[in-house]
């Protein structure tokens, strides 16, 4: 009865006229007189028979295709799933290596600090100074180094070639050769202290072959006698800033870095004789605060906009200009990445009382440019 209900509903149907036409279509010609002579019931049997099997036919086609896209599914969920393992394991790992790496970077810090001169010594020899060190990473190529000796004071700050671990270990060479030359072979005057020091560089770096034209130190010497407030200075590419009067007279350094021979033309370097003044402010630098990216358009801070700045300054206490260069630095910054260690010191150098030979010797000074510059030579 079930059945005749369906036969006779496919009858008077639109499913009935497609099936008759799609079998009617798909029969071969021979069958098609036999179909032409059934009964109309028969014709309709047959018809739904065919349809039955078609469709039987049509859903092991699915069955199997989506059976197939399941275990495609199933298999492709299991490769994410290794994939995803694999990923996690090898964040772990990543993790725990750089946990590692940055506490040993912590331990050579605490190193480098140590073989350092303490902001606070640099503090008794000028009172009124600041240091501003940002290192790019956890250790610095960057780094300043001062000692008194007698009537004399030195003090020098030093851009090694890199930053971070490269450039730490530099930065421990110069530190010793300041201590050796100095200290214990008594040289005093600048330029050859950078003559020295480049002999040494020499044979710490003699059996070693592969050194580049720009592994060495940028960097500014001073010697300052607190007697006669004479300042000597000597600089390898960097130069040294005095702040005077509202103006910034700039004493450059030779073109040239300290660091071992490479085979080209190395000459010695010049020492130059400053007569200070009591209102005086010297700045010693890397290159790290000028070269630093930021601003609306991304560019360089530049040494025109440091020095614009340095004068901006020149009335405020030097504890106060130390807060005002890091805060237009990372204004200046924004979100960008530093791109290299940072140094800037700042220091009022002259001493008092002035001894009464030095008194007596003022009036030969010739002033030029505002700055009395007693001698300037070349070391030989």
């Amino acid at each position: 009865m079930f059945i005749q209900n369906i036969l006779f509903n496919l009858r008077s149907s639109y499913t009935y006229r497609l099936l008759s036409i799609f079998v009617f279509t798909i029969t071969p010609v021979s069958l098609k007189a036999d179909f032409n002579g059934l009964s109309s019931d028969s014709r309709i049997n047959s018809f739904v028979y065919i349809a039955f099997l078609l469709l039987s036919i049509l859903n092991l086609f699915i069955y199997r295709y989506r059976t197939q896209s399941l275990r495609n599914s199933n298999k492709l969920l299991r490769e994410r799933e290794v994939t995803a393992r694999e990923v996690l394991r090898q964040r772990n790992l990543l993790s725990s290596r750089n946990k590692s790496i940055e506490d040993s970077l912590k331990y050579a810090q605490g190193i480098q600090e140590a073989m350092l001169i303490k902001p606070s010594e640099i503090h008794k020899m000028f009172p009124d100074s600041f240091i501003l060190q940002k290192p790019k990473e956890i250790v610095s190529g960057d780094f300043y180094w001062g000692k008194k000796i007698g009537d004399k004071i030195f003090l020098a700050a030093v851009d090694c070639t890199g930053h971070g671990v490269p450039g730490a270990f530099m930065s421990l060479i110069g530190l010793e050769l300041f201590r050796q030359i100095i200290t214990v072979k008594k040289i005093y005057t600048p330029s050859l202290v950078l003559d020295e020091m480049n002999l040494s560089f020499d044979a710490i770096f003699d059996n070693y072959g592969d050194i580049s034209q720009k592994d060495g130190m940028d960097l500014t010497l001073c010697v300052i006698n607190t007697n006669s407030n004479i300042l000597e200075f000597s600089g390898a590419f960097n130069p040294l800033y005095i702040v005077r009067d509202r103006e910034i007279i700039e004493i450059k350094g030779d073109k040239t870095m300290v660091g071992p021979y490479i085979g080209f033309e190395r000459k010695n370097f010049t020492n130059h004789e400053i007569q200070l003044e009591p209102e005086d402010k010297i700045y010693m630098f890397s290159d790290g605060y000028a070269d630093q990216f930021g601003g609306p358009e991304g560019k360089k801070f530049k040494y025109r906009r440091f020095r614009h700045l340095l004068l901006s300054l020149c009335d405020q206490p030097l504890s106060m200009q130390k807060e005002i260069l890091e805060n237009s630095l990372n204004d200046w910054k924004g979100n960008l990445e530093q791109v290299d260690d940072i140094l800037v010191i700042g220091i009022v150098p002259y001493h008092h009382p002035l001894s009464s030979k030095a008194l007596a010797k003022e009036d030969h000074y010739s002033k030029s440019n505002n700055l009395m510059i007693l001698s300037t030579t070349s070391s030989t």
